[in-house]
């Protein structure tokens, strides 16, 4: 056997072990050997280079009534932390979290389009990197969640504000000496949804506000296509020659179903020039008849985009993103009922149970296993 083939066997056992800690506590180093068929010289070895990285802890014994009682090992959660950012059109929310998404705190930040975001991004990281200098590991990483597409972390596109810098992730590591993600937002949301709540193989994520961003799992992994342009469900066709778009096209789905083009269709109706989301969901209601009309056309709309989802990708479940589906019961309920007259596909339509943090959750996700080199972190409380 070569020396190489022999660091593989051994890096790819310590990740299994690692991985199994991480999802799995509190086990014993006798179970560790049970579930993954490893000796116990092997666990052994794996474990005190773990515990003398710091990135396990033993805590304890479990308990039995017969031999030695077995010293438990869990995952040292706060051996570091990860930190999330979400570009909005019209703010930048950061989330930081130790690594195993608790511990969390949030803050937002103004953002306009004549900002500058690599300098709004210097800004914000040299204020929270202080704040996690004395932790063992201290910041582990960055993931910054952009609207538009990203391919290989570059930016390619965003239609809701001026395209940044397109090696944006390159110049924030070489400055702060950490690894900086880059990726769409709703291909974070999906890896947050589906680590936090919803593990599922097969899924998909939307998220309806100035766009329609769509992520995608297939079996497990993030699928974002041959150059990152998978996903933008938003740019599908709705109408033919209909409402110019900022991708080029005519008639793209979000340019009717976005919750911005709902409240600007829906403003003049009602004698105002613009009008929020609150606003617009205080007069539903208070059944306004316009802003049932605006719903109704929400509900048939996405149904038709949503049909097409499940036609195409046969998937398990699609988790809906939207204040209006967020904050409404029925909303799903009636795009459900909708989709039955057209097909009986058993695929489950949920509201989001992140809602505006599934894409900060996503990159907490990707940040701690790109930190602790494991390929699967499943966090909170699963519903299957």
């Amino acid at each position: 056997m070569t020396i190489a083939s022999q660091e593989m066997i051994r890096d790819n056992n310590r990740r299994l072990v690692l991985e199994y800690i991480v999802n799995h506590p509190p086990v014993s180093r006798a179970d560790l050997a049970k579930q993954l068929s490893l000796t116990k010289a092997t666990i052994s070895n794996i474990v005190q280079e773990l515990l003398e990285q710091d990135l396990i802890r033993e805590i304890g014994s479990a308990r039995t009534s017969m031999g030695r009682k077995p010293i438990l090992l869990e995952f040292h959660k706060k051996c570091g932390a990860a930190l999330a950012i979400d570009v909005r059109p019209r703010q930048i929310s950061v989330l930081i979290s130790d690594l195993k998404g608790e511990d969390c705190r949030v803050k937002e930040y103004p953002f306009s389009e004549k900002d500058c975001l690599l300098d709004l991004l210097t800004e914000i990281l040299s204020e929270n990197l202080l704040k996690y200098k004395d932790s063992p590991y201290g910041i582990v990483g960055v993931a910054v969640g952009i609207y538009g597409v990203v391919h290989q972390n570059r930016i390619r596109f965003t239609p809701y504000y001026p395209l940044p810098e397109e090696d944006l992730g390159e110049q924030l590591e070489e400055r702060f000496g950490l690894p900086v993600i880059v990726e769409n937002e709703s291909n974070l949301s999906v890896l947050g949804e589906s680590a936090f709540h919803h593990h599922y193989k097969n899924m998909i994520h939307l998220n309806i506000h100035d766009g329609i961003g769509m992520g995608i799992l297939i079996n497990e992994q993030l699928y974002k296509g041959k150059d990152g342009y998978a996903g933008e469900l938003g740019h599908t066709i709705l109408f033919p020659d209909g409402k110019p778009c900022p991708c080029g096209n005519r008639g793209c789905l979000e340019q009717y179903a976005s919750e911005k083009a709902i409240l600007e269709a829906y403003a003049p109706q009602t004698g105002r020039e613009h009008i929020t989301v609150d606003e617009f969901l205080k007069d539903y209601q208070d059944r306004i008849p316009e802003a049932l009309e605006m719903m109704e056309l929400f509900v048939k709309y996405m149904s038709i985009g949503i049909n097409n989802l499940i036609n195409t990708f046969n998937t398990d479940l699609i988790v809906l993103n939207s204040c209006f589906s967020n904050y409404i019961p029925d909303i799903n309920q009636r795009i459900v009922d909708c989709l039955a007259r057209h097909q009986n596909r058993d695929c489950r339509i949920l509201p989001s149970t992140l809602q505006d943090t599934s894409c900060l959750m996503g990159g907490i996700r990707v940040c701690a296993e790109n930190f602790l080199d494991i390929r699967h972190l499943n966090l909170g409380n699963p519903d299957s």
